[in-house]
């Protein structure tokens, strides 16, 4: 399983750059292990961990909340040459095989289901899952996959759903036409589950409408790319503009998952010859720059990704990136979880103009979505009503976040 993106390793600095130190030793081996290659200087360092007392079960538990199990399999008992002790070596080598096996089932459905659209005219563009994995660490294997995340144009979207249907696929979201229209125009990705029970994701855009994200999204279709799977030849993104949708979509979710700097690591030290003028240009006019260093930052603090001599300058510029990089280092070193009032504050801090974030304010209040439908069945023409029904939710569940916070306060100084 080869692909010509998976070429060179990853290079990084010194030890200094990787989270600086200030983690537990089980957190330092598997941000040694996020990627393809390991240095000789990191796997001397990795060496001298394994030697130290490790919590296995911390240790298990961290690699599968981030989706690095078979990274972290693969370079101790590959490259180290470690063995894990028996019953989790056994747990991890299960997990591995399991892992390959359904990779191998995620790629059959991928085939099928890309040759179903394009006997309708329906043009592809399959990235993340097996595909990204292939590009970049060279072995689908490598990376843990859950599902398939399909591109195709929103004018497609309607006949890719109804071309799945009729091939036996399941409709996970189950709406009715007038409401599938109405989902189609606000948000981004529309699930089914294929025969054989893989779900699958057709996305026409990198985020949904209320995100706010101004991007020409007709521009990644005239910059594809070929790539085998498989000895199967299907489409890809250039590794711009798939730096640009992993950056997008890890700063929607607030990186929550170390894969995705990984797949950022890994993408930038493959592309030597990335085009950096037309992805800081594409970013900066989306509004979405600081998503973008905000990934290659903490890439750079947590894995000790190389920041490109191009985008230095940016980022040495937005301080307040710089600021929640370094919250998002200490809530993943730390395992904390955000409350949904921080983590609406980060995503409006994640916006480097005001206009976007006021944008991303009143769309994402008023803007029907499937929880609204659910609540009452209205005619299409009173769809216009879920915005408001949509208000009304958002009030309520602000008036509750208050008053327990208030109910908290209370308590606090009655303890006192």
């Amino acid at each position: 399983m080869n692909a010509s993106l998976a070429e060179p390793s990853l290079i990084i600095r010194d030890s200094s750059q990787i989270a600086k130190g200030k983690n537990s030793p089980e957190f330092d081996l598997l941000l040694l292990c996020a990627r393809r290659h390991l240095t000789d200087f990191q796997a001397q360092r990795a060496r001298e961990i394994l030697d130290q007392p490790l919590d296995w079960n911390v240790l298990l538990a961290q690699a599968q909340s981030h989706r690095l199990s078979p990274l972290l399999y693969w370079q101790v008992t590959r490259t180290l040459r470690r063995h894990f002790p028996d019953a989790l070596g056994t747990q991890l080598n299960d997990r591995f095989r399991a892992n390959t096996a359904r990779t191998l089932l995620l790629i059959q459905d991928l085939v099928n289901t890309v040759e179903l659209l394009s006997r309708r005219g329906i043009q592809t563009i399959p990235f993340k899952g097996p595909v990204l994995a292939e590009m970049l660490y060279g072995d689908a294997a490598l990376r843990e996959c859950v599902d398939l995340d399909i591109l195709v144009r929103a004018r497609d979207v309607q006949e890719a759903i109804r071309t799945l249907l009729s091939a036996g696929y399941e409709d996970v979201s189950s709406l009715k036409p007038a409401q599938q229209s109405a989902f189609v125009a606000t948000q981004y990705e529309y699930a089914l589950r294929s025969p054989a029970g893989t779900l699958v994701e057709l996305q026409w855009r990198t985020v949904p409408r209320y995100f706010s994200l101004f991007l020409d999204e007709e521009k990644p279709w005239n910059r594809i790319r070929p790539i085998q799977v498989c000895g199967r030849e299907m489409n890809s993104l250039s590794p711009e503009d798939l730096l640009l949708l992993l950056s997008f979509h890890g700063s929607k979710h607030g990186w929550e998952k170390l894969i995705w700097l990984a797949d950022v690591g890994e993408l930038i030290a493959s592309s030597l010859q990335l085009d950096w003028e037309y992805v800081i240009d594409t970013a900066r006019g989306a509004g979405g720059l600081r998503m973008l260093l905000l990934g290659i930052t903490l890439a750079n603090k947590l894995l000790g990704t190389v920041i490109p001599n191009e985008i230095e300058r940016p980022i040495a510029r937005d301080r307040t990136a710089e600021h929640i990089a370094e919250s998002i280092c200490h809530r993943l070193q730390t395992s904390e979880i955000p409350t949904y009032v921080k983590s609406q504050i980060y995503l409006l801090r994640v916006r480097e103009r005001w206009r976007d974030r006021l944008r991303y304010i009143l769309r994402f209040t008023s803007t029907g979505t499937p929880m609204e439908w659910r609540i009452v069945d209205l005619p299409p023409s009173l769809f216009v009503v879920y915005s408001f029904l949509r208000v009304l939710r958002g009030l309520a569940k602000g008036f509750g976040l208050a008053m327990n916070s208030a109910s908290r306060l209370i308590k606090r100084r009655a303890v006192v």
